[in-house]
């Protein structure tokens, strides 16, 4: 029999210690669940203990979305893992705990873990699939029997592990006082001098967004960010600042008031300083919105953290501030203020969630690399494989969510291909099959019936053409392809995809992938052979583009989606003139290039002289020639092609395409217009 009172008098003298090295610990509890709570229950207090769990633990709440703790700070944590282990939300409590605390972490025996049917499989499972294993688990046991936790199993006698005496640690507010000094420079220098501030988790961003706020407080300042509860950090140091009372749910306090970016966007109100936090979490195409209206702008965002990882954002983002911007600065934030450097339970949940994974660029010789498949079980005893994976998949996406490595491992339905030279991992290309279902199944999905979790593509296929044949056999849809940035455009891409379909081939009937589309990325694909058969009405919320679905048959003929493709053309075309019609007309001419001409549809002739031509006139019979014959459009100029696809296809207004097309007025315009019939009139001979 346990004596508890033991593990509470250790508690409280490794708190003591935690508070004055201002750090934090996990504190592991393993065993059977009734033993884990009775333990807990003696080691804890309700009052100071935010308690993660949905097994009816008394004060236990289980937010369903991880941005439901941004903002808050708890003295000690409990992350009930009876409950399933779901990294975001692990990784997102461990955020909230401040110095001189613990988080408990509550779990069946290590040794049991990989094969416990831990309640957050489901997650990851596709219908019809099921784990005889977790592999993440698996690596998450083993990691942590490695790091140096506080570790209490019911199965083995109380062993009081020692205890750091007389550490005193200070925390260092130097870097973010510059920080500050920075912000202050962008509303009160030259204008159009863009600052970005990039930090991990604890490191004082949003707390700097509220100094400077408060030292700016005759200025109008708007803080940005897609969940409101990221900046209250940034609200309650304006509020300690000033000396003036700050309710969480306030969102307008002295000088600084919050706004979501579409509301920002949509109203466009003035301000003297625009600070953006969390800016990782906003798509691309909104940030660049925001920087063409708003002349002095501070973006921050948060590298590696529980909302996910700003990697590929930061990368590529800064590049284009700074190819536009030149007088663009960038601050990192590196020394935590939240903690001491050295924090324990920051680099044990960076460890357990490979958050720290690095990718570093190699120089390989092409005609070296080779493609390979790899197993799930061989990245779970490879760390060093996993980690490079990680860092790549990172690199190459904007946002990176710390559940992608349970997914990553987890999902049974995934494949994952790698190119590498040597040891060295330069391309990655996750799969998931999908399909395979019976015939009575599938007649329910087409109906609407039923929605088997996981089968995306193969779903929405079926549902386009009403044919069941999409969902009894299996295809295969590309979740992410990545290369290193250093190989981009020579070739491994590409190599590394033709290596997936004939390694699918035998199994799968269709490959597909669904992607943000521009017009850089549709070409990739259609020149690999796939045909676009839907593109997304609404904006993806994440890229901020409208989500293209392209596909290409394996082992059949293209028959049936050549039915698809000939349904979006048509679709496309009454698209441009509605909810495509601020389409970016290369996105449009890309999608174009790849219809094809209906002959046995004569194209209207135009018989009015090009002196007498205008767009009244003659774009109805444009807008019919384009439909039934693209090629005619495709044979234009460019800049020839982008005008008619405006004026016609889109129906622009004469003031908004004057503006884009940077001409004098009207007439102009007009004149613009007559010379592209007249270089279309020269092509087809039936016109």
């Amino acid at each position: 029999m346990h004596d508890f009172k033991l593990y509470k008098h250790y508690v409280e003298q490794l708190t003591q210690q935690l508070t004055d090295a201002k750090h934090r610990q996990l504190v592991l509890i393993t065993g059977q669940a009734a033993w884990c709570y009775e333990l807990l229950s003696a080691l804890t207090d309700s009052d100071n203990v935010k308690l993660l769990s949905n097994s009816g633990i008394a004060n236990s709440s289980w937010p369903e979305h991880t941005h439901e703790l941004l903002g808050q700070e708890f003295i000690h944590a409990v992350y009930d893992g009876y409950s399933g282990i779901y990294p975001d939300k692990l990784a997102a409590l461990a955020g909230t705990i401040k110095a001189g605390g613990l988080l408990f972490l509550l779990l069946p025996d290590l040794q049991r873990l990989a094969s416990w049917q831990d309640p957050a499989l489901k997650s990851v499972q596709s219908h019809g699939s099921s784990n005889r294993q977790s592999y993440f688990n698996l690596r998450f046991s083993r990691l942590l029997q490695t790091l140096p936790v506080i570790h209490f199993d019911e199965h083995t006698d109380f062993k009081q592990p020692p205890i750091k005496s007389n550490v005193t640690n200070k925390i260092e507010y130097q870097a973010q006082q510059q920080c500050v000094e920075q912000i202050i420079k962008v509303a009160t220098g030259r204008a159009n001098r863009p600052l970005i501030i990039n930090a991990d988790r604890g490191r004082g961003k949003s707390a700097a967004l509220g100094l400077a706020a408060a030292a700016l407080h005759d200025k109008k300042i708007i803080v940005c960010a897609t969940q409101f509860r990221a900046t209250h950090s940034c609200f309650k140091h304006l509020a300690k600042t000033l000396q003036v009372e700050y309710k969480a749910q306030q969102k307008h306090l002295t000088n600084l008031q919050y706004m979501a970016p579409d509301a920002l966007l949509n109203q466009l109100p003035p301000c003297d300083l625009l600070l953006v936090d969390e800016a990782a979490a906003i798509p691309v195409p909104l940030l660049l919105a925001m920087l063409k209206h708003y002349p002095r702008i501070v973006f921050a965002s948060t590298l590696v953290g529980y909302e996910g990882n700003g990697r590929g954002y930061t990368i590529r983002f800064t590049q284009h501030i700074k190819a536009n911007y030149k007088a663009a600065k960038v601050v990192n934030l590196e020394d935590p203020i939240r903690f001491a450097k050295g924090d324990p339970l920051e680099q044990q949940v960076r460890t357990l969630f490979a958050l720290d994974a690095q990718y570093n660029e190699y120089p390989p010789a092409l005609s070296s690399i080779e493609h390979v498949e790899v197993t799930q079980q061989q990245l779970v005893d490879n760390e060093p494989l996993l980690q490079q994976i990680v860092a790549l998949l990172a690199l190459a996406h904007y946002q990176s969510s710390v559940n992608d490595l349970r997914h990553f491992l987890d999902a049974p339905a995934q494949r994952l291909f790698i190119s590498r030279c040597q040891m060295h991992v330069v391309g990655v290309c996750l799969i998931a099959v999908e399909g395979g279902m019976d015939a009575e199944l599938a007649k329910q999905v087409i109906s609407g019936e039923r929605r088997p979790q996981g089968h995306l593509m193969a779903q929405l296929l079926a549902q386009l053409s009403a044919q069941p044949s999409y969902l009894t056999k299996q295809s295969a849809r590309v979740i992410r392809i990545a290369v290193a940035p250093n190989l981009h455009r020579q070739g491994v891409g590409k190599a590394l995809l033709a290596h997936c379909q004939h390694q699918l081939t035998p199994t799968c009937s269709y490959i597909g992938a669904s992607f943000g589309a521009t017009a850089g990325l549709l070409h990739f694909w259609q020149s690999q052979g796939f045909s676009t058969v839907k593109l997304g009405y609404q904006r993806d919320k994440s890229t901020g583009e409208h989500s293209a679905l392209v596909v290409k048959a394996l082992d059949t003929s293209p028959q049936g989606l050549h039915t698809l493709t000939q349904q979006f053309k048509s679709d496309l075309f009454y698209g441009l003139l509605t909810h495509f019609s601020q389409l970016d007309s290369e996105l449009v001419s890309e999608l174009i290039s790849k219809f094809s001409d209906e002959s046995s549809v004569p194209s209207p002739p135009i018989n009015t002289p090009i002196s007498t031509i205008n767009r009244f006139n003659t774009a109805p019979k444009l807008w019919y020639l384009f439909n039934h014959s693209p090629s005619c459009l495709m044979a234009t100029k460019s800049e020839v092609r982008h005008l008619l696809i405006q004026m016609v296809l889109q129906n622009h207004n004469n003031e908004q395409l004057i503006k884009q097309h940077r001409l004098s007025g009207k007439k102009a315009l007009e004149q613009q217009f007559k010379l592209a019939v007249k270089s279309l009139i020269k092509k087809p001979p039936n016109l």
